[in-house]
């Protein structure tokens, strides 16, 4: 219970992604904005994690950034780590690595909403 209470977002964690890969390219969020068409105050709440339509944008921000979509869910394109897992698991695994990024936050934010819900029926 106690790791569920350090849990971040998964909208917060993408928004600090997002805003870090932006600054490292030198961009501003006003030129992101006019790159994908959208405005200036949205980059902002994507940044913050306040919106959730950042998600469908995942593939133009990483050709922008020029970074691997991935980067915006995990903070890097591939990690190999050694983990004990049950049958149920692994099939998570699996089916959550066929998702496109943007189904990706979309698995993860329903993950940590069932997890929250669990957590106080307990």
């Amino acid at each position: 219970m106690a790791q569920l209470d350090k849990v971040i977002a998964p909208g917060i964690e993408l928004g600090q992604r997002i805003k870090i890969l932006r600054k490292t390219a030198g961009l501003t969020q006003q030129q992101v904005a006019d790159a994908l068409g959208v405005s200036r105050p949205a980059i902002a709440f994507w940044e913050t994690g306040r919106e959730g339509s950042a998600r469908k944008h995942i593939p133009k921000l990483a050709a922008l950034l020029h970074v691997e979509p991935e980067v915006f869910l995990t903070g890097y394109v591939q990690e190999d780590i050694d983990l004990i897992v049950s049958p149920d698991e692994r099939d998570m695994v699996s089916l959550y690595r066929m998702l496109d990024a943007s189904r990706k936050v979309s698995a993860q934010k329903w993950m940590e909403r069932q997890a929250r819900t669990a957590r106080l029926e307990n």
